[in-house]
C-alpha cells in the first residue's frame, strides 16, 4: 500500500507531504499493522496489532479508530484550538493531557471489544499517534512502534520502547526478529486495564521528517546512521517505501508499516509558542555545556535535545530510547544523589554525552521540572555534522566534567 498526499492541515503553520507504506512481509501470514491517515484533524498514527489474525488487526483498528473519534471530539477540538490561539506552557500541558486521554480511551475501546470470541481473548496493539498544531508535533506512544524526528543534522528517536529486557547491545539482525519470545511487551492496548501513555512534543522547521513506524520497520534498520540515510533523500512516500523495501531485504520477518510526514514551507507565521521562548534560551546559554555560545549554535546544539517534564518524586532516568541522556534544565528544581539541587541551567548526567554511566541514585525531582534532554548518539550526530560546534561544545563538556 503506497499513499502520497501533499496538503495544508488545520490549524498546523506549515505545508505538509505525507507517504504511507505497509506492507505484509515475508514471513507473516496476514498483516496485522493498521496505519491512521486524518488530515482533517491533523493527525495520524500506526498501530501493530498482536495477537494472531483476526485479534490483532481488530485490535488494531480499534485503537486507531478511537483516536480518530476522541481526537474529533468538542472538547478535544477546543483544546487544540485554545493552544494555537493562545500557544502558552498551560495550554501545551493540556494538549499533551489530551494526547495521554486518547490512548487511555484506546485501551478501554480494545478491552471492551474483546467479547467477539475466543480469537479476541488475547488482542492488543501498539501505538503511536502524532497531531499537528501550530508550530509544533504532539506525540502519544504505547508500546515498542517507534517515532523519530529526522532532521537534516540529526535523527532523533522520541519514543521508548515498552519491553522488558534492553536491546541496546541486540541490534537486529537478518536472522533475528525485533521482538522474540523472550522480550516481551510490558505496555500496550490491551494487556490489562491501566496503560501508560508516553508524551512528547517537538518544535518544527522546514526539512524536518517525522517517522511513525512498526517494529518491522525500525527492527531491520542496524543504525541511527543507516535509518538517516534512507529517510534522507526523495520524496515523503519514496521514504516510506524505501523503508518497507529494506525491510524486505533483510528478511520481511514482520509486519512492517511506515508513516513519513515532511515539513514544507511554511506559510503562516505566529507569535508565541514557537521555539525556545527568551528565558529558556537564557537558562540554557548560562548552561556549562552552552554558555558563551551564539544564539545560533545554541539552536543548532538542540537539534538534538528533546523538551520533557517530570512531576515532583520522579526519578530522572539515565537511559531513554536505549541511549545515555544528559538534561539541561530549563526551570524547576532537581535534588542530586549527594543532595545538591540544581535548577534552571542545571546540567545532569553531562558524563553520558562521552558514554560514561555513573552508578548511584538517580536524581529525583523536586518541584515541577522541565529539561531538554539530549541522548548520547544523537549528541554524537549533531557534533559530526559540524566540527566547529564540536570542539566548543567538547571543550566545555570537558572543562565542565573536570571541575564537578
Amino acid at each position: 500500500m503506497l499513499a502520497l498526499v501533499s496538503r495544508i492541515l488545520p490549524h498546523f503553520d506549515f505545508r505538509i507531504e505525507v507517504g504511507t507504506a505497509s506492507d505484509i512481509g515475508l514471513v507473516r501470514g496476514t498483516n496485522e499493522d493498521r496505519l491512521l491517515h486524518c488530515p482533517e484533524h491533523a493527525l495520524f498514527g500506526v498501530a501493530d496489532g498482536m495477537g494472531g489474525h483476526p485479534g490483532g488487526e481488530v485490535a488494531a483498528e480499534v485503537a486507531l479508530a478511537t483516536v480518530r473519534a476522541e481526537i474529533s471530539r468538542p472538547r478535544a477540538v477546543a483544546t487544540v484550538n485554545d493552544y494555537v490561539q493562545g500557544p502558552s506552557l498551560d495550554a501545551r500541558r493540556e494538549v499533551l493531557a489530551l494526547m495521554r486521554r486518547v490512548g487511555v480511551a484506546a485501551n478501554e475501546a480494545v478491552l471492551g471489544a474483546r467479547h467477539g470470541g475466543p480469537a479476541r481473548d488475547n488482542m492488543g496493539t501498539t501505538l503511536d499517534v502524532v497531531l499537528f498544531a501550530h508550530s509544533r508535533a504532539f506525540f502519544a506512544h504505547i508500546g515498542d512502534s517507534r517515532a523519530y524526528l529526522i532532521r537534516p543534522t540529526v535523527t532523533v528517536q522520541l519514543t521508548q520502547d515498552h519491553v522488558l529486557h534492553d536491546t541496546r547491545r541486540a541490534p537486529a539482525s537478518a536472522t533475528s526478529p525485533r521482538r522474540p519470545a523472550h522480550n516481551p511487551l510490558v505496555n500496550a492496548i490491551g494487556l490489562g486495564a491501566a496503560v501508560t501513555v508516553d508524551t512528547v512534543f517537538v518544535d518544527l522547521s522546514r526539512g524536518d521528517r517525522i517517522l511513525l513506524c512498526s517494529d518491522g520497520v525500525h527492527g531491520a534498520i542496524e543504525s541511527e546512521a543507516m535509518l538517516s540515510r534512507l529517510c534522507a533523500k526523495g520524496t515523503a512516500d519514496e521514504v516510506a517505501e524505501g523503508l518497507i523495501k529494506h525491510a524486505r531485504e533483510r528478511g520481511g520477518h514482520d509486519n512492517a508499516t511506515a508513516i513519513v510526514v515532511e515539513i514544507c514551507e511554511r506559510f503562516v507565521k505566529r507569535g508565541g509558542d514557537a521555539g525556545p521562548s527568551a528565558s529558556d534560551l537564557t537558562a540554557l546559554s548560562a548552561s556549562p555545556l552552552l554558555a558563551g555560545l551564539p544564539p545560533p549554535a545554541v539552536l543548532g546544539a538542540l537539534a538534538a535535545g528533546v523538551e520533557v517534564e517530570l512531576g515532583p518524586g520522579e526519578r530522572l532516568p539515565r537511559e531513554v530510547a536505549s541511549d545515555l541522556v544528559a538534561y539541561v534544565i530549563l526551570e524547576g528544581q532537581v535534588e542530586l544523589r549527594d543532595g545538591r539541587r540544581v535548577g534552571a541551567s542545571g546540567l545532569v548526567f553531562p558524563e553520558s554525552l562521552v558514554g560514561v554511566r555513573r552508578k548511584g541514585e538517580l536524581p529525583v525531582v523536586r518541584t515541577a521540572t522541565r529539561m531538554i534532554r539530549i541522548r548520547k548518539d544523537d549528541f554524537a550526530e549533531v557534533c559530526d555534522h559540524d566540527r566547529v560546534l564540536a570542539s566548543a561544545l567538547y571543550r566545555r563538556l570537558a572543562t565542565f566534567l573536570a571541575s564537578d
